[in-house]
């Protein structure tokens, strides 16, 4: 990482970077403040790799040092700052609740309450994911990874066995519409209901907006947002107008996409352009 660590004004310049070929993993550097309260919709699994990261969680100030991952599960506040005067920097990867529950078949999202750990299981598995950033990661080496992480946090968590009570296979089915809706032409024009979802699943709406949350840790709505969001960050990386950005992934204009960007990622499009500009300098 000393390729990066360029000084500006005296400071270690923030910059994030994006692993070869994806989306999903990046390494970043921040002094200071990061990022501001937000929650992402799906699992975060860090590895800080300089100073210290600090965060504040479920009511508490968290602190992680070198060698330590940090766990964030779906829809959890959290922020992000430099634990003292210095810079700190990590590498991360988001988590599809979506892959864990694919694994898991109905049974409660797991939960790490602290959010820090030096397990051996999860520093493993987060040093494996996160080590070589200038290949993608195959696709059979992730789906593993990815199914010792669920494993890990079901026996940490305690709840390898405490399953759900909603109707997992109808849900599926309401995931995978959605998906189909999304990767489609009109997929930014259609506007999906849950009386839509209702059909697809053959109960209530209102049980089916429970039964996702319960299963994929966020609702319908906010799913079909981060699927939007995570578009809206490649064409950012790509370099297009944050206007033409908004309209590309379905956004209403400008500003809607900043609003729902900053709420998820903790910060806003332009800024993001920024940092990862600042990666390529």
């Amino acid at each position: 990482m000393g390729n990066k660590q360029s000084l500006v004004k005296g400071q270690l310049k923030s910059w994030v970077k994006r692993a070869a070929g994806e989306t999903e993993r990046i390494e970043a550097c921040f002094s200071g403040l990061a990022y501001a309260p937000h929650s992402h919709d799906t699992y975060t699994l860090a590895l800080t790799t300089l100073g210290v990261q600090s965060f504040n969680y479920r009511g508490e100030l968290r602190h992680s040092l070198p060698g330590e991952v940090v766990i964030l599960h779906p829809d959890e506040t959290h922020d992000g700052q430099a634990g003292t005067d210095s810079p700190f920097a990590y590498r991360a990867i988001s988590i599809n609740p979506v892959e864990v529950q694919n694994i898991l078949q109905g049974a409660c999202l797991p939960f790490l309450h602290g959010g820090v750990s030096r397990d051996p299981r999860f520093v493993h598995i987060a040093s494996r994911l996160l080590s070589e950033f200038n290949r993608p990661l195959q696709t059979l080496e992730q789906q593993e990874l990815i199914y010792a992480f669920a494993s890990s946090l079901q026996q940490v968590s305690g709840n390898s066995v405490k399953h759900t009570k909603a109707n997992y296979t109808a849900i599926k089915r309401v995931r995978e519409y959605i998906d189909d809706i999304i990767t489609t032409d009109c997929a930014m024009s259609h506007d999906i209901t849950l009386d839509e979802l209702a059909v697809i699943a053959q109960y209530s709406k209102w049980q089916v907006a429970r039964d996702f949350r319960s299963l994929y840790g966020t609702t319908p709505y906010r799913y079909v947002t981060l699927k939007r969001l995570q578009k809206a960050k490649a064409l950012i990386e790509r370099g297009q107008p944050l206007a033409q950005v908004a309209f590309s992934s379905g956004f209403a204009d400008q500003s809607h996409l900043t609003r729902h960007f900053k709420q998820c990622f903790g910060t806003t499009p332009k800024v993001w352009a920024k940092l990862h500009l600042a990666s390529t300098t």
